[in-house]
């Protein structure tokens, strides 16, 4: 397989004793080959860290959370497609000659993580001042940010992906790699996250770094994560339960262990300042890099760009009249997404007093950062896994604690919580979790991986599933066929682009596709 990777040499130095994850990542990388003798300090090494947070941030990396996490779900419908190949996805037409298709911006990151693995125990031998607990720090972020990218793409292409390990020293090397089932994938992630938990830091120290860079925290919330996809869901819960036994404490301040934000602070904390004290992991984006900043407002729109996806009916129905995330997530006089493209949300007890109040939203010199990993994901992700597997009485509670604790606090106080008699057996407690998580988590780039989840869980497509996501979704405008679709899983991922599959004869489409490719 060729893989068109873009080999970084930054060419600013790296401090690290910088309070700004921001101003760590002001990088200038050149189109240049990595020869060995680059690798001559631990300078060298902490670059390249940089340089592998820094193509996470490009817009191919940043808008693919959104297609592969959002676009197809239940919670986004078109508005005015700006882009063909947007508008044919948005029909539900999925060919592997879309370029939406391509994983190539995963694999340069993955390209980078992969030097740095391989290179970096070299340093120790020639620089003196860069330590072996360095070198670990080091590795930890790079065993991280490959097993991060991995993931996205078993969760968006299933077991089709090809787990490379060498880093490409040149353009013109050719791989032919076939892919590994998503049983061996997962199972490398858990290996390499694991070995990333040992090497990171419990805190660097500061806020920006805690949340913008690999913590231990950021390890677990991860791990946690494949686990719950897995299907391992006492493992997930033992991840879960470290985070929370693990607060951040920062020098200076006093320890009052994880807690939610108020009601009042959540959406400015949260979403529009960033790297809050309920954040575990985000990218941190450069407001210098115009890329950065038109990632999300050419998708969800701003105040002088018109969104390309909107809040579905459906979604914003699921918010009662007091929920704050139902009136700042989405801006309610323009049925717009706010979240992620706003600043100053309105503040109301009830959808009622919010009349002609103004959403104002973020500037274009301004760019807001990409949650991976916050508090209410642990939350959350509890929950689902007591949910899908717990037995007792005791644990079907438990899921209506959790889910209550982002419930309650997006709404004012005195109003009743979810009602702990809807969680009573397995069913009835997934569904309250789902439903929370969809409420929540809106537009973070989770709800159709949620919904594969199920569909996983289920050993398939359920007319059911079928019908209340098309109904969600569509309304009575759907697409033709687009139920039929959804009734093969092969559907719910997405095929290797065109490009990958010419130069690589490893590679195994999946299998709908590859069908249905071959009746055009």
């Amino acid at each position: 397989m060729r893989y068109t990777f873009i080999n970084i040499v930054a060419v600013c130095i790296v401090t690290l004793s910088l309070s700004s994850c921001n101003d760590w990542l002001e990088l200038y990388p050149e189109d240049e080959i990595i020869e060995d003798d680059y690798w001559n300090s631990g300078d060298d090494v902490e670059m390249m860290v940089a340089g592998a947070y820094r193509y996470m941030l490009e817009t191919a990396v940043l808008q693919r959370f959104v297609y592969w996490g959002e676009m197809r779900s239940d919670n986004l419908q078109s508005n005015s497609p700006s882009t063909e190949e947007r508008a044919v996805i948005d029909e539900g037409n999925i060919l592997s000659s879309n370029s939406l298709c391509s994983w190539n911006a995963f694999y340069k990151v993955v390209n980078i993580c992969n030097y740095i693995i391989a290179k970096a125990p070299e340093v120790c031998n020639v620089d003196n001042n860069y330590q072996q607990s360095d070198l670990q720090h080091d590795l930890s972020e790079a065993y991280f940010i490959r097993s991060l990218c991995y993931f996205y793409l078993v969760r968006a292409y299933g077991g089709v992906v090809p787990y490379v390990t060498e880093p490409s020293s040149s353009d013109a090397t050719n791989y032919n790699v076939g892919a590994i089932s998503e049983e061996d994938m997962l199972s490398h992630l858990i290996e390499d996250v694991q070995l990333a938990k040992s090497y990171a830091t419990p805190s660097w120290g500061y806020q920006q770094m805690n949340c913008g860079r690999v913590t231990q925290n950021a390890c677990r919330a991860l791990l946690a994560d494949i686990y719950l996809w897995a299907g391992r869901y006492a493992e997930c819960i033992a991840e879960c339960d470290e985070v929370l036994s693990h607060p951040i404490t920062l020098a200076g301040t006093e320890n009052y262990g994880w807690m939610l934000l108020p009601r009042s602070i959540f959406f400015t904390n949260v979403f529009y300042s960033g790297n809050s004290s309920e954040s575990i992991f985000e990218f941190n984006l450069n407001s210098d890099n115009s890329s950065n900043r038109s990632a999300f407002p050419a998708l969800y729109g701003n105040a002088e760009t018109n969104p390309h996806f909107r809040p579905t009916t459906n979604l914003i129905s699921l918010y009662d009249i007091a929920d704050i995330r139902g009136m700042q997530y989405i801006d309610l006089n323009q049925s717009r997404v706010f979240k992620y493209v706003g600043q100053v949300a309105p503040q109301a007890d009830s959808q009622t007093e919010i009349g002609n109040s103004s959403y104002i939203y973020r500037a274009s010199s301004s760019a807001n950062n990409w949650i991976v990993y916050r508090l209410a994901d642990i939350y959350l992700m509890k929950a689902e896994a007591l949910a899908v597997s717990g037995t007792t009485p005791d644990d079907f509670d438990q899921v209506a604690t959790l889910c209550n604790l982002t419930y309650v606090r997006a709404h004012p106080e005195g109003i009743d919580s979810l009602d702990h008699s809807a969680s009573t057996d397995n069913v009835s407690a997934e569904n309250m979790v789902m439903e929370e998580r969809r409420r929540e988590f809106a537009f973070e780039g989770k709800r159709w991986f949620d919904l594969l989840r199920q569909v996983r869980r289920a050993g398939g497509p359920s007319d059911n599933v079928i019908n209340t996501l098309v109904n969600n979704k569509y309304g009575g405008t759907a697409p033709d066929g687009i139920s039929g679709k959804l009734s093969n899983i092969g559907y719910w991922y997405w095929p290797i682009h065109k490009d990958q599959m010419d130069v690589n004869d490893q590679l195994k489409q999946n299998d709908y596709y590859q069908k249905q490719e071959s009746l055009d």
